[in-house]
């Protein structure tokens, strides 16, 4: 749809033109009016930009000649179309010379105006198709190029091969690397739905991209829902400044703007990109002990073997003792019960002195010496980006890494060849220490709602695995087992308490009454009220 401005002194003319444009097959986007060349410059100047100006030539305060100039100079892409009578042709002659070739003589017809006005609709349709295809070409290209540049500059960051050629492709293309000192943003996503962190990359590359040539933008270099920012220059005060405002008002626009949580770490400034990059993700790091959503700045650490990492390294090598003289199960709660130490209760103690990938590597290297003293297979049963340590930046917490570390065990002796027919018996033996502890839990938050997926995730086990443990200890299943307590603590509270029933539901963390009075009659085949009625006592009324 076209946008028409009608501009003519003689009001009948004026309403004429106006009602034949109205009564025709085109569609208008708008139609205005404007009595003289003056008040068509107003409407123009508050912002009312027609695609074409049907305009007669002779008119007070400023006649159409005047209007063209004036709106030619400001707006080129407008088309005029003159009107005029035979007595004005000269008028008409003058207009053609700046640059106007549709005119319509008066008295206006409907037909001659209509097929004017249509043709240079096609022609206005015909340059924007002409825009938008040039524009969608240029856009690939870009696209294009700017993936070409994301996928040199994610190999050159993780890839020590081929850094000349990396180094010359980047730098002719880019000139990303043209500066003499850098600074990198190691960013980690904790959007609460998956498709957040898409989103967010787009608009956070349009922001940046709108802002400086010397700011770029890299996604997923090291692992999901992550993105750095690389900030290039000469000057390396005034680098960090710049580094430090963006971080952090990235920061606030992902929190304020977006409503998600983002942690950021920020590198020194380092003459090397590779060298500042990895200091971007070391510092992002601090997450592990210092938790997520905050921004952290790089700072070199000089590695003392003081009484911390000392005390980290003899446990080790007694965690090793003790593997050799235990069973299969014990070795691995063993593992298991290193890991919540290690990275949970001691994690601040240890990061004083190294860093967490120092850690990470150690325990797996536990985890390896005892598969191969004991001829266990483990290498097909272990991720290659876990081995790397890769896995590890994709992280959130520490409690992640603690679930990363029970999956792997799970995953290497999940195997009844492995346990010498020990692992996968059902008794009560088996895990007992693990289920004992989550009997405890259960037992101590029989209030809240307890799931299979929330204990797993709290105990850092498998839930499948958690499941046929938690059974084969128990002899019965985790929600049965949940439920029948929740309904013997319930039975306890109907007996012993005035509270009304609802409240009762609600305090064992039942979604509903209804839910509850369902539950409750399955497992003691009477209702609540019944329960109630036998106990003899009845809630106080209010």
């Amino acid at each position: 749809m076209i946008k028409v401005l009608v501009v003519d002194d003689e009001e009948l003319i004026l309403d004429k033109i106006v009602y034949l444009l109205k009564k025709s097959a085109i569609e208008f986007e708008s139609i205005l009016c404007a009595g003289n060349g003056h008040d068509a410059l107003n409407l123009i100047a508050a912002g009312h930009i027609p695609d074409i100006i049907l305009s007669d030539v002779r008119m007070p305060v400023m006649n159409g000649l005047e209007l063209i100039e004036r709106v030619r100079s400001l707006h080129s892409q407008v088309r005029f179309i003159v009107i005029s009578g035979y007595a004005e042709f000269e008028y008409a002659v003058k207009a053609m010379q700046y640059g106007v070739t549709n005119y319509v003589l008066k008295p206006v017809k409907e037909h001659e105006l209509i097929v004017v006005v249509e043709q240079m609709r096609d022609e206005i349709v015909k340059v924007q198709l002409e825009k938008e295809a040039m524009q969608q070409t240029e856009s690939v290209k870009d696209e294009n190029k700017r993936m070409f540049i994301e996928k040199m500059l994610y190999q050159m960051l993780n890839d020590h091969q081929g850094d000349h050629s990396l180094r010359i492709g980047l730098d002719k293309n880019s000139g990303i690397l043209s500066h003499q000192v850098y600074i990198v943003s190691a960013i980690k996503l904790h959007p609460d739905q998956q498709q957040a962190q898409r989103y967010i990359y787009t608009k956070m590359q349009q922001h940046f991209g709108e802002k400086s040539d010397h700011i770029w933008m890299l996604e997923n270099t090291f692992g999901k829902d992550t993105f750095i920012l690389i900030f290039g220059g000469k000057d390396g005060e005034d680098i960090v400044v710049t580094a430090v405002r963006e971080t952090k008002l990235l920061h606030k626009l992902l929190r304020e703007e977006y409503q998600v949580a983002a942690t950021m770490g920020i590198s020194n400034a380092c003459s090397d990109l590779r060298a500042a990059y990895q200091n971007g993700i070391t510092a992002l790091k601090s997450r592990f002990l210092y938790g997520v959503g905050s921004i952290y700045v790089y700072s070199s650490n000089v590695f003392h073997k003081d009484r911390a990492l000392q005390s980290f390294i003899f446990k080790v090598k007694l965690v090793e003792k003790s593997l050799e003289s235990k069973s299969m199960l014990k070795s691995i709660g063993i593992l298991r019960q290193f890991a919540e130490e290690l990275f949970i209760d001691r994690i601040a103690d240890y990061l004083g002195e190294t860093s967490i990938d120092y850690l990470f590597n150690e325990y797996l290297n536990i985890i390896i010496r005892f598969c191969l003293k004991n001829n266990i297979e483990f290498l097909d049963k272990i991720e290659p980006n876990v081995i790397s340590g890769k896995t590890l930046e994709g992280l959130d917490d520490n409690r992640a890494i603690v679930k990363l570390i029970g999956t792997t065990l799970d995953n290497i002796f999940n195997n009844p060849l492995h346990a010498d027919g020990e692992y996968l018996q059902h008794n009560r033996a088996l895990h007992s220490s693990v289920v004992d502890n989550i009997i405890l839990y259960i037992n101590r938050n029989i209030n809240e709602e307890i799931t299979l997926q929330m204990i797993s995730e709290k105990f850092a086990i498998n839930p499948s695995y958690l499941s046929r443990v938690f059974k084969a200890a128990t002899e019965q299943g985790f929600v049965k087992y949940v439920t029948g307590l929740k309904i013997v603590k319930a039975l306890e509270l109907l007996e012993n308490s005035s509270m009304e029933i609802a409240d009762i539901a609600h305090g064992l963390g039942f979604s509903d009454q209804q839910y509850f009075n369902r539950v409750f009659k399955k497992t003691t085949e009477m209702t609540p009220s019944e329960a109630r009625s036998r106990s003899k006592k009845s809630p106080k009324k209010t």
